[in-house]
């Protein structure tokens, strides 16, 4: 899926030394890509979000 995405011209640097030093012959696009799925992989992130209680576990002992 397609992002567009603005980057400061500091940011933007960064990123390209980046790619300058460790990732050379690499689009920034897919260096983006890379840091955007680590990011998402990481341990808070992957964890599912708590939905609380299955409405068939609802009852009145539960009420808060």
């Amino acid at each position: 899926t397609p992002i567009a995405l603005s980057l400061d011209d500091h940011t933007l640097a960064a990123l390209d030394r980046q790619i300058e030093l460790h990732r050379q012959g690499r689009s920034r696009a897919d260096i983006i890509a890379e840091i955007l799925a680590a990011w998402a992989a990481s341990p808070e992130h992957a964890a599912e979000p708590d939905e609380g209680l299955r409405p068939d576990e609802l009852n009145a002992s539960n009420d808060s």
